[in-house]
């Protein structure tokens, strides 16, 4: 982004930009990136006494927003969101906050834009109070800058300032954690990003005879479909009557192929 400064000038000008470590903004600012198929939001609360802050998203940025968490830490200080299902294409963002006193505002808007590759890419996350638990793997990285000289034209001449964005990153467990925060998507059997359906992908089942069960967290069977009749199936998802991560068996002959997770969300 640039925004310029007017200035008079007869000589040459050097504008140095020096590099130091990005700050968060402070609300009602906030700042935010995609990473790995996932939208990530942050900013620095300076309030006492707030009672809740509800993190809401639309996709034309003045209408239609909904509520999709809350935010867990209300301590003075950093603060976090991580949106784990966000639309292809541009998503906007702002807070809802509520003080103890019952006043209530709205931050400022942020808008993400995320590439529908990336989310097909993603991988199969917890529930949103779960997935809430890895805003402590947020990385920030400081801005790099450079110096500029700029000679003038005229005696007054447009001045660009550089504002860059932090890169935020975040850190998810290649492998499924005790507390089931992040699994490994499955080339077979995985939630569509866009329908939030499951997919049952096996391209040559007719050489095989394939199963799947589904089980819930109690290790019950919820759903099961004896035998894999064509290359792609689709599984409504509320077949599931209830949201998670529910495990799949995937078995070949009757032998186990596969075990993973879908999210049902």
């Amino acid at each position: 982004m640039f925004r310029f400064v007017r200035a008079t000038l007869s000589v040459l000008i050097t504008v140095l930009f020096t590099t130091n470590a990005w700050a968060q903004p402070m609300l009602p600012d906030m700042t935010g990136s995609t990473s790995k198929g996932l939208n990530i939001l942050s900013w620095t609360c300076q309030y006492d006494g707030i009672k809740s802050i509800a993190v809401q998203r639309s996709s034309d940025s003045i209408y239609n927003y909904i509520t999709l968490g809350l935010v867990k830490n209300l301590k003075k200080g950093p603060q976090a969101y991580i949106d784990g299902h966000p639309k292809p294409g541009k998503n906007w963002y702002r807070l809802y906050i509520v003080f103890n006193s019952d006043l209530t505002w709205y931050s400022n808007r942020f808008a993400i834009a995320v590439d529908s590759i990336d989310i097909i890419n993603a991988q199969v996350l917890a529930p949103n109070d779960s997935l809430q638990k890895l805003t402590a793997n947020i990385k920030i990285e400081p801005i790099k800058t450079e110096s500029a000289t700029i000679t003038p034209q005229a005696n007054t001449v447009a001045v660009p300032v550089v504002e860059i964005a932090p890169r935020i990153t975040l850190d998810i467990p290649e492998e499924a954690t005790e507390d089931g925060v992040a699994y490994i998507k499955s080339q077979y059997i995985y939630t569509n990003p866009f329908t939030g359906h499951i997919n049952i992908d096996i391209p040559n089942y007719t050489r095989h005879h394939y199963a799947v069960s589904f089980l819930n967290n109690d290790n019950k069977q919820v759903l099961e479909i004896e035998r894999v009749s064509a290359p792609m199936i689709i599984l409504d998802k509320r077949n599931f009557q209830k949201k998670g991560i529910y495990k799949f068996e995937l078995l070949e002959d009757r032998k186990m192929l596969e075990t993973g997770y879908i999210t049902i969300y």
